[in-house]
């Protein structure tokens, strides 16, 4: 969908450019010389631009509105507005040229779906001005009457900014729910932590360039005794204050998950990092003996150096990873609990 998107725009880049080709060929284009020459510029900048937002794979999704996408969103527009002003500007009719103002609509409703705030603001200032200033233009000839000339310029500032307006506010109410949404799926209800499918995410963005990854599997002890004698609801309250005490003592150094029932996955970069001390301490940090159902952790801990798994998908290499701290983590369990033990072959 996004792909599809990304293409229309790039073929409507230099489409756009049409209806100033045909005004070329007319008196009311840009008269010779110097101004003509910078019309035409204008006209072919459209073709390099169409090429960049061609390639442009991650700018263009309505829905994620992330740092760079908002700076490209706003870079566009920005050119999009000078540009089509320029061209207006250069033109011997000014009558001809506010009613080419229209253009501005093309452009608001890209800003309405892909811009952020700022975009929006930046769009309906340059077009307000724009607008004005070409309907002033106009009213200093006369050609069909004050009256007229506003009338026209009003319907042609409602038609690029109010709609726009309207389906910008729109978009950013259904943006801001379907980020709540999504956050919703990848977060475990009972803990505030993230799922698998949220461990995903985030550890791709967390861990992109690592050659060294660590993976912490935290198992509680003897967790269905808990669920036996203190009832199910206790045993929430009990994981949901691991859950907060790994959350606290790790802090932004990893990206924790529930990974379900009693465990809890930690992934973070090795490069720095004693994984086996940093299990001891969690560890440690689990256990409080003030506790009304004191609980205890077994830790399993593996290592992969990534640069050797270059090709494999994120959720391939957090899987292999997974998949030794849970053997690591059952010789724990073996070991007699309460303990962290390392995989080895």
């Amino acid at each position: 969908m996004t792909d599809v998107v990304r293409r229309r725009i790039a073929v409507l880049i230099p489409t756009f450019a049409i209806p100033g080709i045909l005004t070329m060929f007319s008196a009311a284009g840009p008269a010779a010389g110097a101004p003509r020459i910078a019309a035409i510029a204008v006209l072919l900048s459209t073709l390099p631009v169409a090429a960049v937002v061609a390639t442009a794979r991650k700018s263009f999704t309505w829905w994620r509105r992330a740092r760079t996408q908002r700076a490209v969103a706003l870079a566009f527009t920005v050119y999009a507005d000078v540009g089509t002003s320029t061209f207006l500007l250069l033109c011997s009719s000014h009558a001809l040229g506010l009613a080419g103002c229209a253009l501005f609509a093309v452009i608001s409703s890209y800003v309405a779906f892909f811009g952020g705030r700022a975009t929006v603001v930046v769009h309906l200032v340059l077009t307000t001005v724009v607008i004005g200033w070409m309907t002033a233009l106009v009213l200093r000839e006369q050609p069909i009457g004050a009256m007229a000339t506003i009338a026209a310029a009003t319907s042609i500032w409602l038609a690029v900014n109010a709609t726009m307006s309207i389906v910008s506010t729109t978009s950013m109410s259904l943006h801001r729910h379907l980020e709540r949404q999504i956050d919703s799926a990848r977060t475990d209800p009972l803990t505030g932590l993230l799922n698998l499918r949220g461990l995903e995410v985030q550890a791709k963005r967390q861990l992109r360039g690592r050659s060294q990854v660590g993976f912490l599997l935290v198992d509680l002890d003897h967790f269905k005794w808990v669920n036996d004698h203190h009832g199910h609801i206790a045993g929430d309250g009990v994981l949901a204050l691991a859950a907060q005490r790994l959350r606290d003592h790790l802090g932004d150094r990893a990206v924790v998950a529930r990974r379900g029932g009693e465990e809890f996955l930690v992934v973070l970069d090795a490069q720095s990092t004693g994984l086996h001390a940093l299990a001891e301490s969690i560890r440690l940090a689990l256990s409080d003996a003030s506790d009304l159902i004191p609980v205890t952790v077994s830790i399993g801990v593996s290592c992969l150096d990534t640069t050797r798994m270059t090709a494999a998908p994120i959720a391939s290499t957090i899987n292999h990873g997974m998949h030794l701290a849970d053997i690591a983590m059952y010789r724990a369990k073996a070991a007699g609990r309460n303990t962290v033990v390392v995989y080895k072959d």
